[in-house]
């Protein structure tokens, strides 16, 4: 005698549902993988704008080292360390720290950006989960 099949035809065929766990299953996937790339781009940010600071703090570093040098020269020439000599110390100092501020602003913009990016791709990831699951529910209907 035929065995009976266990299904109703038309309400839910079992290629139907295993399609169904197929779409939650790649949604998931997406969304997990999403997540993990989000995080390496804001470690990525996070170690650019480090990188920056300390080339940011090795500028300032040698940009005092540059001065006292300059201040050491005129002394040991027997020049004073007033007027024009003084200007061009404090000339040395400024763009020193001018250079060094503006490695640190980029540090925080690649920051930020990487940020963003990580923000992006962790919506894509939510985005293809609603997909799977909407698919899901389209194939089992």
């Amino acid at each position: 005698m035929a065995e009976k099949s266990t299904y109703i035809p038309g309400i839910m065929k079992p290629g139907n549902v295993i399609s169904a766990f197929g779409n939650i299953f790649a949604g998931i996937s997406a969304l997990d993988a999403a997540n993990e790339n989000a995080s390496l781009l804001e470690q990525q940010g996070l170690l650019v704008r480090d990188d920056y600071n300390k080339q940011a703090a090795l500028t300032r570093e040698e940009g005092s080292r540059i001065r006292a040098k300059q201040t050491m020269e005129y002394i040991s020439s027997g020049v004073e360390v007033v007027g024009t000599p003084q200007l061009v110390l404090k000339e040395t100092l400024s763009k020193t720290m001018a250079k060094a501020g503006a490695l640190e602003v980029t540090g925080a913009g690649y920051s930020r950006l990487y940020s963003k990016k990580a923000q992006i791709t962790r919506k894509e990831g939510q985005a293809a989960l609603v997909s799977g699951v909407m698919s899901a529910a389209a194939s089992l209907i």
